[in-house]
């Protein structure tokens, strides 16, 4: 990894789509690390319009955070799983066998998995507040609603909208992202 902090803009609609690997859905990759088949962690965007079982993933630790949409329910053997909108979030093991109830609206999912014991990943969900970024190797924000601004140390301060986010790596000096609008919603990803 280099030394030399390095900053990527996203916007989730943008991203490429690939079919799940059930095909029940599809997702669209932010950022992951290691190789394809077996990465230490990944990070993705899934967009679920439809009923159906939610694809496994031995060995991960998962964390789903709703994007968009309304309510949604995944449902196992013995746990149920509820969404109610942005913000809204469920962690899991990656072996668990859910199966997806319709959703109400067309619905999009952040989807955090870490290989267990391997890696680490810290969620922070914040409403209408200033975030100082942790200093992590890899860090991903992403608006989910409203507006915020990067302000850092000698560079210009950067406008996030809506569904707009950043992969920071090796951030070294402080960053704070500041809601610029009312009811502004904003998840950070931190990732060891």
């Amino acid at each position: 990894m280099s030394s030399h902090p390095s900053l990527r803009r996203f916007a989730i609609e943008a991203l490429p789509r690939e079919a799940w690997k059930n095909g029940g859905g599809w997702t669209r990759t932010v950022a992951s690390h290691g190789p394809a088949d077996q990465p230490g962690w990944r990070v993705s965007v899934a967009d679920i319009g439809a009923a159906g079982p939610f694809s496994r993933f031995d060995g991960m630790d998962r964390t789903a955070v709703m994007v968009r949409g309304g309510a949604l329910c995944l449902s196992g053997e013995t746990e149920v799983l509820r969404f109610d909108g942005p913000g809204s979030f469920a962690q899991f093991p990656g072996e668990l066998a859910l199966q997806c109830e319709p959703p109400e609206l067309p619905t999009q999912l952040w989807n955090v998995m870490v290989r267990r014991g391997q890696a680490q990943a810290d969620l922070l969900i914040v409403e209408e507040e200033t975030v100082p970024l942790p200093l992590a190797p890899d860090l991903l924000v992403l608006v989910l609603r409203g507006r915020f601004e990067l302000t850092r140390h000698g560079a210009e301060p950067l406008i996030l909208a809506d569904g707009e986010g950043l992969h920071l790596q090796g951030l070294v000096a402080p960053a704070h992202l500041v809601p610029s609008e009312a009811n502004s919603l904003l998840l950070v990803t931190a990732l060891r």
